[in-house]
């Protein structure tokens, strides 16, 4: 009996790894249809969805931006359109003048619909008036019941009072020591001014004493030579010079001016007094004694005044940080007592709310049209969500701010509906009056176009200002006035149709919403692409290189398999050990070859797709060791066999072993082509021609540049460019099994 196993592990695994795995795909094909380029929203799947994506990358359409831009250029006969005929240019033009007449007819047609459907939407919400009251109503009062139901307990009211009590002193405790610290702080900045200013007074006394030090260096300078008689004494000088050197003695600063009066009034005891020179010595001395001492004494006097401020500011500096101290251990008891009040405040902050629900339910049945209803109930979902905002900081998060919330989302509709209606009035009136303008330049356009048409081809430059005016009509009327308004009417409409309660207004809302899309279609400027180019460039170099590496190898990979000669052992691996070294470390050189090669063979130099596909060859030596291996497996005996028969060599490999190899040579095949296919580095480096890019490029174009924001055209492109590797991997799985059985049988 054969006991089945349950393998719940395996399992369990399993279906946290799918979604997982697949989750990218998913993102991938989501984004690439939804009409809201919102890729990077919560909601996976969108209720707006549109295959505009892949149209504008398969057969784009030739708006009016890119009519007006080619009729311009027809008529100016620029390039391409020089090197047509003359009936061929007026036949386009026609063809372009008739399109814009059906594209303004179009978007005449698509704004009467969409504006029927309006005003239909609003007839039926007028008339479910009454239920949406109703609704109204029964919402707001099962949030009134659920709240009185879940109110949470009331405390004592004499412990509230008492801490509320206790709280209001601590915050006039905390006030007034921050007026005392604010008063501080006044006293110490302008005690700090004081006291730069007596430094600035020190600075200039210590500047005049320097200079009288100066005077005193100079009449030591100036008597040095003088010959000194026997030393007389004198009272008035000895008393001068102790009283001078005494306060000098005082400053460790003031040393060398102590030393040059020392110097000198030792020189005028020895000079003569007989001397002219002693009395204009002792002149000059007790002169800048003088000046000397007073400038000392104003010294010390600054110095006093700047050891008082110092110990001031260190006193009030002392004090703040004591005040500071309070402050603090008073705000902790003031959080730790709020903590304590929340739970009582969050019953009378619920009882509130509550009330004001009440207000709310009278109000309801007061309201007589839908238009009231509306602009007064628009305004409580932001009520809502304030108070649900402010709940949650100060008591958390639960169920009943949950409850809260959940109603404000149910009151999202009539926000949404109100905008809606507000911006569709500005959408239709700017709307109006720019077909009106678009259709009268048109008519202008198809009066004038022929004879400023035979003016360039008589050789003028000449071109055709209605055209540039209905050019600009379409970037920025257009663009500011009616796109602005008719994406939000888009928006609110894909929103609505989600949210709002009544599913008959849902065939209404999507009309609406695919009305204005198709006019944003018509008017729209988008950037000009090659996709299509891009993937026949990426499937030409990816193809040919993938049949020529294969091509190659299969024959290089054959003698190192069944020949014997010098290097057969090391020569592949030496080739497959060149191929090891990444390939940004030579991309400068291959830049440079293809440089140098351009000069010589054109189609082989840069901004070529010959020259990129010569640059994807560098990838034998890889798959012919694959080849290789493969070929060792074939047994000797079939080509041996065949050889007897009379087959040569050649015979041989090309009837026996290549239809053996089959399998090998259609997977190097796709491996390679799927390589080159999705290359980017070497691509981005010899291509500069948009034209010439190839899918990896381009792929890239489109989250960058002008497509940075446009991720339903870069998914749609990644989805679109992955069918020519599915369909060479489908085509071709065959020969991967029927390969085996091929070129065994002898004959």
């Amino acid at each position: 009996m054969v006991e089945k196993k349950t393998y719940w592990l395996t399992h369990i695994v399993l279906w946290i790894l799918i979604p997982i795995i697949l989750f990218p795909v998913v993102w991938v094909v989501s984004t690439s249809i939804r009409r809201d380029e919102a890729a990077f929203s919560t909601k996976i799947f969108s209720s707006r969805v549109s295959l505009q994506n892949y149209k504008d990358l398969i057969a784009p359409e030739k708006n009016m931006p890119a009519l007006v831009q080619e009729m311009q250029n027809l008529i100016m006969l620029t390039p391409p359109y020089d090197n047509w005929d003359r009936k061929r240019v007026e036949k386009e033009i026609e063809r372009d003048i008739s399109a814009l007449k059906s594209y303004i007819e179009e978007t005449n047609n698509r704004y009467n619909e969409v504006e029927k459907n309006y005003k239909d939407l609003n007839n039926y919400l007028s008339l479910k008036t009454d239920n949406i009251k109703t609704s109204l109503y029964e919402l707001i009062e099962s949030l009134k019941e659920y709240l009185e139901k879940n109110l949470p307990k009331e405390g004592k009211e004499g412990d509230l009072s008492l801490k509320l009590s206790k709280l209001k002193k601590l915050k006039e405790k905390i006030e007034e020591l921050n007026s005392k610290i604010y008063q501080n702080r006044v006293k110490y900045n302008r005690f700090l001014e004081k006291l730069s200013l007596i430094q600035r007074e020190i600075l200039e006394i210590d500047k005049k004493i320097n200079a009288l030090n100066n005077e005193v260096a100079n009449l030591n300078s100036k008597f040095s030579n003088f010959s000194l008689v026997s030393y007389k004494e004198n009272s008035y000088i000895e008393e001068a010079q102790s009283a001078l050197i005494s306060k000098l003695s005082q400053y460790s600063d003031f040393s060398l001016v102590t030393q040059n009066i020392k110097n000198l009034y030792q020189k005028l005891k020895y000079l003569s007094p007989k001397d002219i020179e002693y009395t204009y010595l002792q002149t000059s001395l007790l002169k800048i004694s003088k000046e000397l001492n007073n400038l000392i004494d104003q010294f010390d006097k600054k110095v006093v005044e700047l050891s008082a401020y110092d110990k001031k500011i260190a006193l009030l500096n002392q004090e703040n940080e004591f005040l500071e101290m309070q402050k603090e251990l008073l705000q902790g008891q003031e959080e730790n007592i709020e903590e304590e009040v929340k739970p009582l405040t969050k019953i009378d902050k619920l009882k509130e709310f509550i009330s004001s629900l009440d207000s709310k339910l009278n109000k309801i049945q007061m309201f007589g049209n839908l238009d009231d209803l509306v602009n007064e109930v628009s305004n409580w979902e932001s009520e809502f969500r304030e108070f649900v905002t402010s709940y949650i900081i100060d008591y958390g998060r639960d169920s009943l701010s949950s409850k809260i919330e959940s109603t404000a989302e149910g009151l999202k509709w009539f926000n949404d509906y109100k905008t809606l209606k507000e911006r569709f009035v500005s959408f239709s009136s700017y709307l109006s009056k720019n077909l009106e303008k678009a259709s009268d330049l048109t008519s202008r356009i198809e009066n004038k176009w022929r004879d400023v048409f035979e003016k360039n081809l008589q050789g003028n430059r000449l071109y055709l200002s209605e055209l540039d005016d209905l050019y600009n009509l379409i970037k920025t009327d257009f663009v500011n006035f009616v796109s602005a308004n008719m994406n939000i009417v888009s928006k609110k409409a894909g929103d609505l149709m989600d949210i709002i309660p009544f599913k008959e207004a849902k065939k209404w809302l999507d009309r609406i919403d695919n009305g204005v899309f198709r006019i944003d279609q018509i008017w729209k400027q988008k950037t000009k692409h090659y996709f299509l180019k891009w993937v026949r460039n990426s499937i030409l170099v990816s193809g040919i290189a993938a049949i020529i590496t294969t091509l190659i190898c299969s024959l290089a990979a054959y003698p190192f398999s069944r020949m014997r000669f010098w290097g057969r052992r090391y020569g592949i691996l030496t080739l497959l050990l060149i191929q090891m070294f990444p390939s940004a470390v030579y991309m400068i050189a291959i830049y440079t070859l293809l440089n140098i090669l351009g000069r010589f063979i054109p189609f082989l130099g840069l901004d070529t797709l010959s020259g990129l596909t010569f640059v994807y060859l560098g990838n034998i030596a890889y798959n012919m060791y694959l080849i290789k291996g493969y070929y060792d497996t074939i047994p000797d005996s079939l080509e041996e066999s065949a050889m007897i028969d009379g087959a040569t060599r050649f015979q041989t490999f090309y009837k026996i072993v290549l239809p053996l190899a089959r399998p090998i040579l259609t997977v190097v095949v796709i491996l390679t082509f799927m390589n080159i296919f999705n290359e980017f580095i070497f691509a981005r480096i010899i291509l500069q021609d948009a034209q010439k890019y190839t899918y990896a490029i381009g792929l890239w174009t489109f989250s960058s540049g002008p497509y940075q924001t446009e991720w339903g055209l870069f998914t749609a492109a990644a989805l679109l460019g992955m069918l020519p590797m599915t369909i060479l991997f489908l085509s071709l799985q065959r020969y991967i099994v029927s390969g085996l059985t091929k070129g065994a049988v002898k004959g």
